[in-house]
């Protein structure tokens, strides 16, 4: 069966590229890449991992073929915009004033975040610093209240920036750089890193900056410097150096081990609807008063040999519904990326900011689910985003109008 669904989505990915059906960074081609790259890699890893089984192949099977279809069907059906065509490529239109405004807040707030946590893990052995902030960004309760907004005003402003340069000075970029570092550090995160890296890239080649062969490249690069970022957060006193992680463990747990991780996942049998994938509805249920389970959000280590607790983005969809929670999700997937791209392919500001988002979600689906398990962070970034992107602002009271009879 592997041999067969490898066949399949390398003509698929052929028929993308040579008949160029959108680009490197459209849904289908995303999507397609990411599971061939997975299936293929796990013919070379040998014995360092249980093999795939019949549940995920199923599941790969019906997500593939749904996702890239929906989302080709959407991008077509969709108008396009011919007068705003050639502008896909060209720097977003905002509202700088709201722009600048978001900037000021993240750069007082950020590092004021930062600050906050490091008082926390100060307090603990310093000689473990890196692993204890990792340790608080997990397990620990502390409210800091507005603060928390810095993690997603850093993405949005990120976005805004890349596409804006050089229409913005490179020294209000490199701040807006170093503060999303500065939230990457702040809970020891390799999503933020990995977030302004795919931004990066995704704006740089659309603005004909990069070529395919350089993303290649600078992903091999953030490879390593993944590992040496959990290599280091890891070191403690008393750690064994003989049981440190080697980089073959690391590619391994983090690449291919949420793929053999999804075959333990089984049917959760509960009565309450979509209870993982609609985990975060039912948090915001229970403050409102109501009385649901949620389940955490952090899952349980399981071992494939190697330990991981992630289980690609089938994960949530099957446990609720089964194949058919997958295929459901899949087709809204396919949907929304078909949308969001159309919108970016026609020039328009709002649509080419959010589907740097849409790239990051689907570059991440062999690793974890990014839009239902992450709802808050997603509808916030879409807010933002939207809300910088208005140029201006229209209040009409219309009971005052004159004109009308029934007017004041």
């Amino acid at each position: 069966m592997n041999i067969a669904i490898i066949i399949v989505m390398t003509i698929m990915l052929a028929a993308f590229i040579f008949l160029k059906v959108g680009d490197a960074f459209s849904p289908w081609t995303i999507t397609t890449a990411i599971w061939l790259a997975i299936v293929v890699m796990f013919q070379f890893q040998g014995d360092l991992l249980y093999p795939l089984g019949d549940q995920f192949y199923t599941c790969l099977a019906i997500w593939l073929p749904i996702l890239c279809i929906s989302s080709l069907i959407t991008y077509y059906v969709m108008p396009r915009t011919y007068a705003k065509s050639e502008s896909r490529f060209s720097s977003l239109e905002i509202n700088t004033l709201l722009f600048n405004f978001f900037y000021v807040i993240s750069m007082v707030i950020t590092p004021l975040y930062l600050y906050k946590i490091l008082q926390v893990v100060m307090m603990f052995d310093s000689s473990d610093l890196l692993n204890n902030i990792r340790l608080l960004a997990v397990y620990g309760d502390e409210n800091y209240g507005f603060l928390t907004y810095s993690y997603v005003f850093n993405q949005v402003l990120l976005v805004i920036a890349i596409w804006r340069y050089p229409r913005m000075p490179l020294w209000q970029l490199g701040t807006i750089i170093v503060a999303n570092l500065m939230s990457a550090f702040a809970i020891m995160e390799k999503g933020m890193l990995f977030f302004l890296f795919i931004t990066v890239l995704y704006v740089l080649y659309q603005k004909g900056i990069v070529k395919i062969r350089s993303i290649f490249i600078y992903s091999a690069l953030l490879v390593i410097v993944f590992f040496i970022i959990n290599s280091a957060r890891s070191i403690t006193e008393d750690s064994d150096p003989n049981e440190e992680i080697t980089f073959l463990d690391f590619f391994a747990i983090y690449v291919l081990s949420p793929s053999v991780a999804f075959e333990q996942v089984t049917e959760d049998l509960t009565p309450q609807f979509g209870s993982h994938t609609f985990q975060v509805i039912y948090l915001f249920l229970n403050r409102f008063g109501g009385d649901y389970e949620v389940n955490a959000k952090l899952q349980e280590f399981v071992w494939v040999p190697l330990p991981t607790n992630v289980y690609t983005v089938f994960q949530p969809f099957f446990e609720d519904f089964k194949y058919r929670g997958v295929a459901f999700f899949a087709l809204v997937y396919g949907v929304f990326s078909g949308y969001v791209y159309r919108l970016a392919r026609n020039g328009n500001s709002i649509g080419k900011a959010l589907y740097a988002y849409v790239v990051y979600v689907l570059a991440l689906q062999f690793f974890q689910e990014n839009i239902m398990m992450s709802l808050v962070t997603v509808i916030q970034f879409i807010f933002f985003t939207v809300l910088v992107c208005q140029q201006q602002f229209t209040i009409s009271f219309s009971f005052l109008d004159p004109k009308r009879k029934d007017a004041l």
